[in-house]
C-alpha cells in the first residue's frame, strides 16, 4: 500500500521524484527558505528549556471574491497557495502575469488542494474580477480578491513585500509562495517563465515536504501501537 501511494505520488509531482527517496529521513530533506522577520523564542519541552524560532506569517485579511464572497485568510490555513498583486486596468504587466499564472494552474492540475489568489489593487468590484477571471480563463483553484484599493494596496506592501524588502513593491511582479501556516516560502519573478518554473518545482517540494512528514507521523504511530 505503502509503495502504491509513493508511486502515485512521483506521477502526480514528478519533480520532486528525488524526495521520495528520504522517506523515513525527515532530517535529511532540504527544506525551502522562510522569508520575513524571525523572533527567537524560548521553549520547554519535557522540562529542559530550548531555543527556538518563530517564523514570519502573513496577516489575517477580509475581502470580496469574484463571487461577492466575503474571503478571510484563515480560510486558506492547511492549504499551500500562490499569491500575486495585479493591477486590472494595466494592459503591460497584469496580462503577462496573468498567463504565467495559468502555466501555474496548468502544471499544477493533479493537485486538487492548492489555491492561486490573485488581489486586485485597483478594483473594488466583484463584476470586474469576475469578467477578468473569465478573460483569463482560470480554473476552480483560482481565487480573485477585491476591495477596497488602499487597504488593498497597504495589505499588499505591509504584508507581503516591506517584511521581505520594501524595494520589491515596484511594480508588483511577483508571485509569493505560502506554505500550510501562512509563512511565505518562496518569491519569484512573475514576468519571467524560469521563476515561473521554479515557483512549480517548488510548489512540488513543498508538497513533498507534507507529504513525507505525515508519512514519518503515521509510521511512528503505527510502531508505537505494535509496541503496545
Amino acid at each position: 500500500m505503502k509503495k502504491a501511494l509513493i508511486l502515485l505520488f512521483i506521477l502526480i509531482f514528478p519533480s520532486a521524484i528525488y524526495v521520495i527517496l528520504t522517506v523515513g529521513k525527515e532530517r535529511t530533506f532540504v527544506l525551502l527558505p522562510y522569508y520575513g522577520p524571525k523572533q527567537p523564542i524560548n521553549i520547554t519541552v519535557n522540562g529542559k528549556l530550548k531555543h527556538d524560532t518563530v517564523y514570519y506569517h502573513i496577516p489575517d485579511f477580509k475581502f470580496n471574491n469574484q463571487n461577492g464572497n466575503l474571503i478571510l485568510g484563515e480560510s486558506l490555513k492547511g492549504k499551500v497557495w500562490v499569491a500575486c498583486f495585479v493591477h486590472l486596468a494595466d494592459k503591460n504587466i497584469s496580462p503577462s502575469m496573468a498567463i504565467l499564472m495559468n502555466r501555474v494552474e496548468e502544471r499544477t492540475n493533479l493537485d486538487t488542494s492548492i489555491r492561486l489568489v490573485t488581489f486586485a489593487l485597483d478594483s473594488e468590484s466583484s463584476k470586474s474580477m469576475q469578467d477578468y477571471a473569465a478573460m483569463v480563463h482560470a480554473g476552480q483553484k483560482r481565487i480573485f480578491l477585491s476591495g477596497n484599493a488602499q487597504a488593498m494596496n497597504q495589505y499588499a506592501i505591509e504584508g507581503f513585500y516591506k517584511p521581505v524588502d520594501s524595494s520589491y513593491a515596484k511594480g508588483f511582479i511577483h508571485f509569493f509562495l505560502i506554505d500550510k501556516d501562512g509563512s511565505i516560502r518562496g518569491i519569484y519573478n512573475a514576468l519571467r517563465i524560469k521563476d515561473t518554473d521554479k515557483l512549480i518545482d517548488e510548489i512540488s517540494m513543498l508538497e513533498a515536504f507534507y507529504y513525507i512528514k505525515k508519512e514519518t507521523k503515521d509510521e511512528k504511530e503505527r510502531d508505537k501501537d505494535e509496541a503496545i
